[in-house]
C-alpha cells in the first residue's frame, strides 16, 4: 500500500510539474505569435508624445521578457534610450505630435537622463511646447523636467532636491564574524572595489576620489537646471543645502516649478491644446507605441554598426538574467563588423564597470583591429571604467557624458581564505596530496605563502603594465602619463576630458554623427550588435535568468545587489579589471 501511495503521489507531482512548464512554453509562444502579428497602428493627428518611464531605461530597446508579462500570455516589447532618443527626435517634425509631456518619474543615471533630456532640448526648438508633472519630484525627475516650459507638481507632494549622495557597504566585519579572510593583491592606491572586503570604512583615497566626483556632477547639475530654469546656480546650491525645496508651494516661489496642481489640471491643459473633447479624449501616445509606429525607410547599402556593450565582463553569463558583456558574442559581433563591407563605421556604446582583465583584453584586441579597418567611436553611458575602458581605448574617438564615471585604470586579484571558516565554525578540514608547493597555489583552505604573494602580486603588475600601455598608445599620452592619472582612480566625464581619457561630451546619438563624419558617409542605416534572443529562446533564459533574479531579490531585498556582487567576484576567474559597483549615486 505505501509503495503505491509513494507511486500515485509521485505521478501526480510530476503531472503538476510538467502540466506547469507546459503552461509556461505555452504562454511564451502564444506571447511570441501575439507579439509578431502586433500591427502598430498610425499616430493620430494632435497627439502628445506621453514620456513616462515606470521600468529601468536600458541602452538597447528590443524583445524582453518578463516573468509577469509571460505568465498573462504577452511579450513585453523592451524600450531602450535608443529608442527613446529615436522617438523625440522624429517627434520634433512629426506634424502628428502637438508636445511633449513628461510624467511621474524616471529610473535610470545621470547620465542617461542628461541624453533624454538634450533631446527633449533639441526637441523645443520645433517651436512644440514641453509639459511636466510628477506627485513628487526626486532628483532624477527634476533633472529632466527642468528643460520643460512648464513644471507642476501634486499639492501634498515633495520635491527631492538636496544634492548627490554616494554610499558604499563594508564586508569586513561580517567577514571576521564568520572566519573569512580576504587576500588582495592590486595595483592602483585608488582601487577601491576590494575596499569593502578588507576595511571597515573608505580609505582617505577613496573617499576624496568620490568627494570630488559627486561635487562636479552637482556642480554640472545646478548649473544646467539653473540656466533652464533661470535661476543662479548657487542660489540653486542654497535651496537644495537647506531643504527649501521640499515643500510644493516653497518650490513655486523659488522658481523650481511653475504651478501646483492635481494630475487632471494638466491633463485639462493638454487637452485644449490639442483641441480633446476631454481628458479622457487625450490621445497620449507612449513611446513604445511610437516606436512601433516608425514610417517605413529604404534601408541604405551604407551602414554604421552600434555594438551595446552593457553590463559586468565576464568569460560567462552569471545566470541572473542581467546585461553582461560576455566574450563570445562581442568577439564574433566585432569580427562580423569589420569584414562586412557595407558597414562603413562602428559606434561601440560601453555602459560597463569593467569585469575579466583577460576578457577585457581579447575585446581590446578586436576594437584595435576593427579601428584599422574603419572608424570606431565610442560612446560612454553611465559607467565605462576600469575595464569598460580597457575596451574603450583604442578607439577613433571617444564621447562621453558629464556624468559618466570611467577611467579607473588599475587591476586587481581577490582570494578568499576559509580555514578559519571550515575549521572553527563549521568543524571541517580540508587536507590536500600535491606533486609539488605550487600545485595548490592560491588555494582557499591554507594561507598564502610569500612565494606565492609575489607570483600573484606579479601577475597583477604585468597586467596593469599591458592596461596602462593599452591607453598609452589608444589616447597618445606617455605611460608616465597614464599611470599619474591610473592607479585605479574613477573620474566623472567633467575631469575625463580635462585629463584627455575623451574627446568630447556628447550621448549615443552624437557618436553616431561622429562616426558619420569620419567614414564619409551621409546617407546609412543603422545595425544593432549582438544579435538579440527573441521568442523561444528568450523564454528559456527568463526561466533560467529572471526567475532566479526574482527569488534573489525576493530573499535578500535591497541587499541583492551587493550578494550579486560578491558572488560575481567568487566565481571570477584570474586578475580583475573593474570598478566598485555596489556604490549608489542620487
Amino acid at each position: 500500500m505505501k509503495d503505491f501511495l509513494k507511486s500515485v503521489l509521485a505521478n501526480l507531482v510530476a503531472l503538476i510539474l510538467y502540466s506547469f512548464v507546459f503552461f509556461i512554453i505555452f504562454a511564451g509562444i502564444a506571447g511570441v505569435v501575439a507579439a509578431l502579428g502586433d500591427k502598430s497602428e498610425p499616430v493620430k493627428p494632435n497627439s502628445v508624445l506621453h514620456l513616462c518611464f515606470k521600468s529601468e531605461i536600458t541602452d538597447r530597446g528590443g524583445a524582453n521578457v518578463n516573468l509577469s508579462s509571460l505568465m498573462s500570455g504577452g511579450l513585453q516589447s523592451g524600450v531602450g534610450l535608443n529608442d527613446i532618443l529615436e522617438c523625440i527626435s522624429r517627434a520634433k517634425t512629426d506634424d502628428n505630435i502637438k508636445c511633449i509631456f513628461i510624467d511621474s518619474d524616471v529610473s535610470a543615471g545621470l547620465a542617461t537622463i542628461d541624453e533624454i533630456r538634450r533631446a527633449v532640448a533639441d526637441f523645443k526648438q520645433s517651436g512644440k511646447p514641453v509639459y511636466a508633472y510628477a506627485d513628487n519630484m526626486s532628483q532624477g525627475i527634476y533633472y529632466l523636467a527642468s528643460v520643460a516650459d512648464k513644471i507642476e507638481m501634486n499639492p501634498t507632494g515633495n520635491m527631492l532636491l538636496r544634492g548627490l549622495q554616494a554610499q558604499v557597504m563594508f564586508y569586513k566585519g561580517a567577514l571576521d564574524k564568520l572566519g573569512v579572510d580576504v587576500e588582495v593583491f592590486r595595483h592602483g592606491k585608488f582601487k577601491s572595489a576590494v575596499e569593502p572586503y578588507i576595511r571597515s570604512g573608505m580609505s582617505d583615497e577613496n573617499r576624496l576620489q568620490y568627494q570630488a566626483m559627486l561635487d562636479a556632477m552637482w556642480r554640472v547639475y545646478l548649473q544646467n537646471v539653473g540656466e533652464s530654469r533661470g535661476i543662479d546656480a548657487e542660489r540653486l546650491f542654497q535651496i537644495a543645502d537647506n531643504g527649501l525645496a521640499y515643500d510644493p508651494q516653497v518650490a513655486k516661489k523659488e522658481g523650481l516649478i511653475d504651478e501646483v496642481a492635481y494630475r487632471d489640471q494638466i491633463l485639462a491643459e493638454l487637452a485644449e491644446l490639442t483641441d480633446a473633447e476631454s481628458i479622457d479624449k487625450l490621445n497620449l501616445v507612449s513611446v513604445g507605441k511610437y516606436a512601433k509606429a516608425k514610417p517605413f525607410v529604404m534601408p541604405s547599402d551604407k551602414k554604421i554598426a552600434v555594438i551595446y556593450a552593457s553590463g559586468e565582463i565576464n568569460t560567462e553569463s552569471s545566470g541572473y538574467g542581467d546585461q553582461e558583456i560576455t566574450e563570445k558574442p562581442y568577439l564574433k559581433a566585432l569580427r562580423e563588423v569589420r569584414s562586412d563591407s557595407s558597414i562603413k563605421a562602428v559606434v561601440l556604446r560601453v555602459n560597463s564597470p569593467g569585469g575579466s582583465a583577460q576578457v577585457s583584453d581579447n575585446i581590446w584586441h578586436e576594437v584595435a583591429l576593427t579601428k584599422q579597418v574603419k572608424p570606431v567611436v565610442v560612446s560612454m553611458g553611465e559607467y565605462a571604467a576600469s575595464g569598460g575602458y580597457y575596451i574603450s581605448c583604442p578607439a577613433s574617438y571617444i564621447v562621453a557624458n558629464e556624468y559618466t564615471l570611467t577611467g579607473s585604470i588599475g587591476v586587481f586579484g581577490l582570494g578568499l581564505k576559509l580555514q578559519k571558516l571550515m575549521n572553527n565554525r563549521l568543524g571541517l578540514n580540508v587536507e590536500t596530496v600535491k606533486t609539488g608547493k605550487m600545485a595548490d597555489i592560491g588555494s582557499a583552505y591554507r594561507p598564502t605563502t610569500a612565494a606565492e604573494r609575489e607570483i600573484l602580486q606579479g601577475e597583477v603588475e604585468k597586467i596593469y603594465t599591458t592596461f596602462v600601455s593599452r591607453v598609452s598608445a589608444g589616447r597618445e599620452l606617455s605611460p608616465e602619463r597614464v599611470d599619474s592619472i591610473g592607479q585605479g582612480r574613477v573620474w566623472c566625464g567633467v575631469d575625463a576630458l580635462r585629463l584627455h581619457l575623451i574627446d568630447d561630451f556628447g550621448g549615443l546619438t552624437d557618436a553616431i554623427s561622429v562616426a558619420a563624419d569620419l567614414s564619409g558617409v551621409e546617407n546609412y542605416s543603422l545595425v544593432d550588435y549582438p544579435k538579440q534572443e527573441e521568442g523561444f529562446e528568450a523564454v528559456m533564459k527568463m526561466l533560467t535568468g529572471e526567475m532566479h533574479a526574482r527569488l534573489t531579490v525576493k530573499e535578500l531585498g535591497e541587499f541583492a545587489e551587493s550578494a550579486k556582487y560578491i558572488k560575481s567576484l567568487v566565481r571570477s576567474q584570474g586578475v580583475q579589471a573593474r570598478m566598485e559597483n555596489t556604490i549608489e549615486i542620487y
